[in-house]
């Protein structure tokens, strides 16, 4: 699913405020979940566009001993995610796409979700991001470790 991820050594995570980029340069939003790979035809209907979320690596959440086990995320790739359409002064809200684990993927994590890495199509650049505290009491979160 991806617990959290790193982008020029600063840690993200749901809650967080995200850099990305679209068709039409840099949007900032806040991480507000996922969206499956598999769903994307809906995702589509309901308004929206991909964008591309600049990381350097990735963790996952082990279901089995609930560690973060992390991975570099491959030079000119990127974390794709989701940016549905937000309602006149909504903040903008992202989701990242998420695909089906390997059977190795899934060995080496211990979870059946991971990010969806593909090459950038925008910017692969990471944004300037102002620091921002997670919304930890939304997602549960108490640390990264």
């Amino acid at each position: 699913m991806c617990a959290a991820f790193e982008v020029q050594g600063k840690k993200r995570r749901p809650g967080m405020q995200l850099g990305t980029w679209s068709d039409t340069g840099p949007v900032y939003g806040v991480w507000a979940g996922f969206a499956r790979q598999e769903t994307l035809g809906w995702w589509r209907r309901q308004g929206g566009c991909l964008v591309d979320v600049p990381a350097d690596r990735f963790a996952e959440r082990s279901d089995t001993d609930r560690r973060l086990v992390w991975a570099d995320v491959p030079e000119g790739r990127v974390l794709r995610a989701w940016m549905p359409v937000a309602a006149s002064g909504a903040a903008v809200l992202l989701k990242i796409v998420t695909r089906a684990a390997s059977a190795a993927e899934l060995a080496h994590f211990g979870h059946d979700r991971m990010p969806l890495l593909e090459p950038a199509q925008y910017g692969a650049t990471a944004l300037e991001m102002p620091e921002t505290s997670p919304q930890g009491e939304l997602f549960g979160w108490e640390t990264l470790e």
